[in-house]
């Protein structure tokens, strides 16, 4: 039985929040008041559930609180916190706070009794599905409620539009596509295996069933009014599927609420009071390198000189640098007379220590980003996440012994020691073009710098919604 409560407090429709303001109202000093763009405040939905009576248990009843984030909360009488009673899902459901940037709130009643919080009391088969189907449908109405509350609400949901994104967690990453329109409605959930181990994959992750994730995604979709796509693209570990699965849906969501209210997080990006620039210098027997980045260049667009001794390495980094829009200066002496490999590698290391360094504690950035580079008919796909844990993927094809001046195999070593220094997880997938001629591993090389470099200026923006705020459901990035 559903029932989509009425709101009952103040349901502000049309609010815009100047980042000056709400740096003060958040007491984040961060975020330069210079900038004045407003950008658009959703509102707010309420859904409640409740399900027949289930054996042993009772009547379980969930109610889901949602709202933007970006403006003062309003939620009134929604209680703090997310307490389904499976606590592994509460995790899940809170990526959407850090991810979505929104207020969630999910509180569960168990025969008239409140679930309490870290609890696990309908992990029971047969209650925990009940519970996930509810938990998923009320969030997915609160949702649409919110949605409702805002732009979309003028025809722009009856408009066919579709969405996607891809978030990765260390090995795994997935995929997410959202689309809305009148023809819309289902869902496709492709995550099994979860794991490797055993090779069927796990049947649970703490007291969470991991079949239920279609479930849940499923109810949640056919709420919200929307067609959801979920596919595992890559990933080895149960929980980090689950959770980019989840972190994917968040920032998918993000940009659909983006794109129904034409606002671009990128475009108003704004200039934090601190200086977001580094410089490295590291000098060994076999190189010496000195390497300047700035990843607010003033004017915009400003390159530096990169000159390694290596022209393709020159070239690659250069197709990063524009990409990126930040600006790169790269100077190295090296061994070249014994080969390229140690000026190669300790350029890579050097500008990605400086990126780590530039960025800080990554506060008030996007983190997440996932763009296409492509040279003729090569076309490679780069799902980057400024997380401070360093991991590279990559399927790139490369069946050739050089490019120019620059090995192969140092080509592949340069894209791995620029992301470990960096703290970067990276996913390089090479994308099927229809040419029936693999690329050669020039141009592959160059489309997946071109994409490492794009995915960079998405994961750098600098969110004026964020309040120079760490984007992370923990509050922080690990060390």
């Amino acid at each position: 039985r559903l029932c989509i409560a009425p709101w009952s407090g103040q349901m502000a429709s049309h609010t815009t929040v100047a980042p000056a303001e709400l740096v003060q109202t958040l007491k984040k000093a961060r975020v330069s008041a210079a900038n004045d763009q407003p950008w658009y405040v959703w509102g707010a939905g309420h859904a409640e559930l409740e399900s027949a009576e289930v054996a042993s248990i009772g009547v379980i009843n969930v109610a889901v609180w949602v709202e933007d984030s970006g403006g003062e909360a309003r939620a009134t009488g929604a209680p703090r916190g997310i307490t389904c009673g499976i606590s592994y899902l509460d995790h899940m459901v809170d990526q959407l706070t850090a991810h979505a940037q929104l207020r969630v709130s999910v509180r569960t009643l168990v025969a008239g009794r409140a679930v309490e919080p870290r609890s696990n009391e309908l992990a029971a088969e047969g209650a925990d599905q009940v519970l996930v189907r509810l938990v998923g449908e009320a969030l997915g109405s609160a949702l649409k409620q919110m949605l409702l509350s805002g732009p979309a609400a003028n025809s722009n949901l009856d408009v066919a539009r579709h969405f996607f994104f891809c978030a990765p967690l260390d090995e795994a990453f997935t995929e997410v596509q959202l689309g809305f329109g009148q023809d819309q409605g289902g869902a496709q959930v492709s995550l099994a295996p979860y794991g490797v181990y055993p090779k069927a994959g796990r049947k649970h992750i703490g007291s969470f069933r991991t079949a239920l994730t279609s479930d849940f995604f499923t109810h949640l979709s056919g709420a919200l009014g929307c067609r959801l796509v979920a596919r595992k693209v890559r990933g080895e570990n149960a929980h980090h599927i689950v959770e980019a699965t989840f972190k994917s849906f968040a920032r998918c969501l993000r940009k659909a609420m983006d794109d129904f209210c034409s606002f671009d997080a990128a475009a108003h990006s704004v200039v934090l009071e601190k200086p977001r620039s580094a410089q490295k210098k590291r000098a060994t027997k076999e190189t010496s390198i000195d390497v300047k980045l700035d990843l607010d260049p003033k004017p915009k667009g400003a390159q530096g000189n990169i000159s390694t001794g290596i022209a393709t390495l020159d070239a690659l980094f250069r197709d990063i640098e524009a990409a990126s829009g930040v600006c790169l200066q790269a100077m190295c002496s090296g061994d070249l007379w014994i080969d390229e490999h140690h000026s190669a590698e300790d350029v890579a290391i050097t500008v990605g220590k400086a990126l780590a360094e530039a960025l800080g504690d990554k506060g008030g950035v996007a983190r997440m980003g996932c763009a296409k580079g492509q040279c003729n008919n090569a076309e490679v796909l780069c799902v980057m996440d400024l997380s401070n844990r360093p991991c590279l993927c990559s399927d790139l094809r490369f069946d050739e012994e050089m490019v120019g001046d620059l090995s192969v195999e140092m080509i592949c070593h340069c894209f791995e020691s620029l992301v470990t220094s960096a703290l970067m997880t990276v996913h390089l997938v090479q994308e099927t073009t229809g040419s029936e001629k693999e690329p050669c591993a020039g141009d592959l090389a160059t489309a997946a710098a071109r994409a490492l470099g794009a995915a960079l200026g998405h994961c750098i923006a600098v969110d004026p919604r964020r309040a120079g705020a760490v984007s992370s459901s923990k509050g922080t990035l690990s060390k």
